[in-house]
């Protein structure tokens, strides 16, 4: 007789009974499903061109959606598993784990060196890239490369990018008190590992899921349900295994990725009112223009104040179930949909509001937090923008620091060797009374002349 969760049996489906009953894998840290055949990989399509790496499946995140939620666990350090740490014993006489792999931890560093790999494997995939890019995806290629989370990824690029800004600014960046911190973080990691007598990582490796001790999601359930022997549990685990590997492969070949795109430029969509409020306006103005009587300041052409920028949401009041609709918009409304007619009033014209001015006001759409986390605000996609599209230089990428200015002589010593070449002047043309006669002289000498 076996028991197993209900939630496990919700999720592990059992081949070898005649009830079909569905149940969840309850694996120990000994099962080790079968590897498949990958050479279908080689005929990958994706509905995006720039698409051209599979990824692999790594680790699930809580509630079962992102199939990339963190890299799988690939470490020289042996830690324990998931399901076994969760269930260890609670009640003990020792206060402090006898290793780190019981302690279920592994410590590792990322070096100044390693984030310059990183920074520039960004910006060779950037450089090769075609017309149309997508920073998650680029992301993505890289936190596999590295088997390092993409907010990880997303993190170290953007720092990159502003100590590039910084040294073509001229700041100072101090390289050696980084190479300082990595070397004595390093020796520290090896002192400790060889305390315990195990293998150092070397490498960076993310924490696995479970680190927090509550081990797997789908085996945290206090009720239980008996299990005949007959049924083979063993064998429907690896079937649950390799099944959850191929909707992890089925998500991930599916998705579609964000591209970059300048939203400064791109309009909302605009209804027949909405086009019609534009005309009348631009009517008013070419009136106005005729008729200084009309203008809001007669008689003046200067401008006395600075023009806000107003914007506004246009709607037919006569239709009283948009009305009723647009007053109040529901949370799943605002996630992933850009409010139309939304116009945009600045320097006494009236234009439809782009998707970027639309994101600063109240009736933006919800952020997506794994977009922020990858793109930022004016980050590192802004800065590749600027530089694809309005030929920006100097922006983005590598930068160099400015020359240095040269240094000018003192003050002091400059009028110090003035004053030596005036006297040294003076003493090697002596002046002669007799050789140079006053005018005084000159004048006698005519008059004698005359007489």
């Amino acid at each position: 007789m076996t028991l197993l969760s209900s939630r496990a049996l919700s999720r592990l489906k059992c081949s070898a009974t005649a009830t079909n009953r569905k149940v969840i894998r309850s694996l120990s840290s000994t099962f080790q499903p079968k590897e498949n055949d990958n050479s279908e990989q080689s005929d990958f399509t994706h509905p995006q061109d720039f698409v051209k790496i599979q990824f692999e499946p790594g680790e699930w995140d809580p509630d079962k959606k992102d199939p990339l939620y963190k890299p799988p666990f690939k470490s020289r350090a042996k830690i324990m598993s998931a399901e076994d740490y969760a269930q260890r014993p609670r009640v003990g006489f020792d206060e402090e784990f006898d290793s780190l792999r019981d302690a279920m931890v592994t410590l590792t560093w990322l070096t100044g060196a390693d984030n310059d790999k990183i920074y520039d494997a960004y910006l060779q995939l950037m450089a090769k890239s075609s017309t149309t890019t997508s920073h998650e995806y680029v992301m993505r290629v890289i936190a596999q490369q590295f088997n390092l989370d993409i907010d990880r990824v997303a993190a170290i690029i953007q720092l990159a990018h502003n100590e590039d800004q910084y040294r073509k600014e001229g700041r100072e960046i101090h390289y050696e008190v980084q190479d300082y911190v990595d070397r004595k973080i390093k020796e520290h990691i090896k002192n400790a590992y060889s305390e315990f007598d195990e293998t150092d990582p070397i490498d960076f490796v993310e924490d696995p899921v479970g680190v927090d001790g509550g081990g797997d999601i789908d085996t945290r359930c206090a009720s239980y349900v008996t299990v005949s022997d007959l049924e083979d549990v063993d064998r429907a685990a690896e079937e649950a295994v390799v099944r959850e590997k191929t909707e992890a492969r089925l998500k991930i070949d599916s998705h579609i990725y964000r591209e970059d795109i300048d939203e400064t430029r791109v309009e909302v969509k605009l209804s027949k009112e909405a086009k019609k409020l534009m005309s009348a306006q631009k009517s008013f103005k070419e009136e106005a223009e005729r008729s200084p009587e009309l203008c809001p300041m007669p008689g003046d052409n200067q401008e006395r104040r600075g023009r806000w920028k107003y914007v506004a949401y246009a709607y037919n009041s006569g239709d009283k179930d948009k009305v009723s609709n647009k007053k109040r918009f529901s949370r799943a409304a605002r996630k992933n949909q850009i409010l139309d007619n939304v116009l945009v009033e600045h320097s006494g014209e009236l234009r439809p509001a782009s998707v970027a001015e639309v994101k600063s006001t109240s009736w933006k759409p919800l952020r997506d937090p794994k977009e922020f986390t990858i793109t930022g605000a004016n980050g590192v996609k802004d800065a590749w923008l600027r530089r694809t599209l309005q030929g920006e230089k100097g922006g983005w990428g590598r930068q160099k620091a400015p020359p240095e200015p040269k240094k000018a002589e003192p003050a002091a010593a400059s009028d110090n060797n003035a004053d030596e070449e005036i006297d040294d002047n003076s003493e090697s043309e002596p002046v002669n009374d007799t050789d140079a006669p006053s005018d005084g002289g000159e004048a006698k000498d005519d008059k004698d002349k005359q007489e």
